[in-house]
């Protein structure tokens, strides 16, 4: 497959699966698998904080990344800031001034896209916390291997980008790219969008918090199509 607008109608999520209220003693908490790929996120707050900390205009939001190696590199603390600004947009602080979030996300498997199955993991757990929200949030990842072949997904080899749209608008909000961004299939770019923006991420949590008062988990996007 090339990076020819015809193989967009290809291009398949992962399957997700997901469980809400996976850790008892947080305020919330998601275990996402998009994949082989998984994720596990908890959320608490709003809580107190120093004095020195808090903000009077809105909460202080922290970011807890933690990779499966253990020993946090340059690229974790990268995607640590991309999740922040995130969460920090989709947020309503201005409700809780003076308090301050924790997000804590962990990394159990990296077989390819995991910044994307984090920040969706995030919006799940932020979700189950009933923390208020301007608008859910997901994230897609397209990736480019050493045959220059685009896929969803997958281990980045020679470029990939991540892209995280709200769930009102379907518009961008953050993105991440790596490797080697002069890639030609980066171009892809605005094609993706408008492919992924069709992709009902608003839809999704929904029936997922909605069904979460049946059953505790399942199959959540078994690897339907973005293609119209």
């Amino acid at each position: 497959m090339g990076a020819d607008e015809k193989d967009f109608k290809d291009f398949k999520l992962q399957p997700m699966k997901c469980e809400l209220n996976f850790l008892s003693k947080s305020d919330g908490s998601a275990i996402l698998s998009q994949g082989d790929t998984v994720a596990l996120v908890s959320v608490n707050g709003p809580l107190d904080i120093k004095t020195t900390s808090q903000s009077i205009e809105k909460s202080t939001l922290e970011i807890l990344y933690s990779s499966k190696g253990g020993k946090p590199s340059v690229a974790d603390r990268y995607k640590e800031n991309v999740i922040r600004q995130t969460c920090e947009k989709a947020i309503l602080g201005s409700l809780y001034p003076r308090t301050g979030i924790t997000v804590t996300i962990q990394e159990l498997e990296d077989f390819g896209g995991f910044l994307s199955c984090a920040l969706n993991c995030a919006c799940l757990a932020l979700l189950n916390s009933g923390v208020a929200m301007r608008h859910v949030f997901a994230c897609v990842s397209c990736s480019v291997d050493a045959r220059g072949e685009v896929r969803l997904g997958g281990r980045e080899e020679v470029a990939h980008i991540s892209c995280v749209f709200d769930g009102v608008h379907r518009s961008l909000i953050t993105y991440h790219s790596g490797v080697d961004t002069a890639h030609p299939a980066l171009a892809l770019y605005t094609r993706m969008q408008q492919r992924t923006s069709s992709w009902p991420a608003s839809t999704l949590y929904t029936h997922l918090m909605e069904s979460d008062n049946q059953t505790e988990g399942g199959e959540l996007y078994p690897g339907s199509s973005t293609a119209d």
